[in-house]
């Protein structure tokens, strides 16, 4: 049976800072924690009856099969699904990213987290292994951005940095942006110097 303590503790990773203070994160529904639950470590599992024993074989620190209403309660949607995972946040190092030898994204500023969602999907269409959020971008581990990756955050890792003073650090690498009022990339050629 779901406790208050649980609920309460669920419920409080919406917010980024209990997000970093209990290093956790939240993901809802049966694909994406399918997605994400053999790269992140699972400290809860909140699933029902049939779901558990559809998935036999999924790991975590504790599995609790609830009901459909006390699915309804744990979860953070409109329309609950028929899994709540806490995940632990990862630890990734920026210092391991070699943009020499492959294609990151970087973004600045996003601040709305469908669209930074969207951004880890567009990433790991194109098998972008990493992205790159200047410090003021929403938080990827927010909810409602980790639903709209809708599982690709298993595959594309998510950095956070001071992008001037982490470009600046690279070494020679060709560098290129985009902006509103750019060229148009179809009409533009690119060089493999950047700008």
């Amino acid at each position: 049976m779901l406790d208050k303590r649980t609920l309460k503790y669920v419920h409080s990773l919406e917010l980024r800072k209990f997000r970093s203070e209990y290093r956790t994160f939240l993901a809802e529904g049966s694909k994406l924690v399918g997605d994400i639950i053999g790269v992140f470590s699972c400290r809860y599992l909140f699933a029902t009856s049939d779901w558990l024993a559809e998935h036999a074989e999924i790991h975590a620190e504790r599995i609790m099969e609830v009901s459909k209403e006390e699915l309804r309660r744990l979860s953070l949607l409109k329309t609950p699904k028929d899994v709540v995972a806490v995940f632990y946040l990862p630890d990734y190092a920026i210092t391991e990213i070699d943009a020499a030898a492959q294609l990151v994204l970087a973004v600045d500023g996003i601040q709305d987290p469908g669209n930074l969602g969207a951004m880890v999907r567009l990433a790991d269409w194109f098998g972008i292994e990493h992205l790159v959020c200047s410090l003021d971008t929403v938080d990827i581990f927010n909810p409602k951005a980790v639903q709209a990756t809708m599982g690709a955050l298993a595959r594309v890792q998510v950095h956070y940095a001071s992008l001037p003073d982490w470009l600046s650090q690279l070494p020679p690498t060709p560098v290129f942006g985009t902006f509103l009022n750019g060229e148009n990339i179809y009409q533009s050629s690119l060089s493999s110097f950047g700008v």
